[in-house]
């Protein structure tokens, strides 16, 4: 496997444990499509990193914790989850993180715009039913 590749499931899980609490690791393993035992392996890696992940009721975050208010709210995660990758990036890659910040940072306006421009297309059209 590619190292981007493992690096991207890395940051899903850091995503889907902020995003979403509670998960747990058979349905989280299932939505990232390897076996718990990847998951153990990877969650072993994210802590070895610096990433206070704990168990309750599924796997959590605890730097979720100040996030009150904001949770649910893409508005108050989507820093959170930027500085989550970077951190993980500066972990596991020291010697790139310089480029890799300044390339994702370069193309995150672009990407957003398309990002939004999809979903107001999609939350545009007639509902199935007819019901707009």
């Amino acid at each position: 496997m590619s190292e981007g590749r493992r690096f991207q499931r890395l940051l899903t899980i850091l995503s889907e444990v902020t995003t979403r609490p509670g998960l747990h690791p058979a349905e989280l393993a299932e939505e990232l499509g390897v076996s718990e035992r990847t998951l153990r392996r990877d969650l072993a890696e994210l802590r070895g990193a610096g990433f206070d992940l704990e168990w309750e009721e599924g796997y959590q975050l605890q730097e979720r914790l100040a996030l009150e208010g904001a949770a649910g709210s893409a508005a108050g995660t989507l820093p959170v989850l930027y500085e989550q990758q970077l951190r993980l990036v500066r972990g596991l890659f020291p010697e790139l993180v310089e480029r890799v910040q300044a390339e994702v940072e370069a193309q995150a306006p672009q990407h957003l715009a398309l990002l939004f421009q999809q979903a107001i297309e999609r939350a545009s059209e007639p509902a199935a039913d007819g019901n707009v």
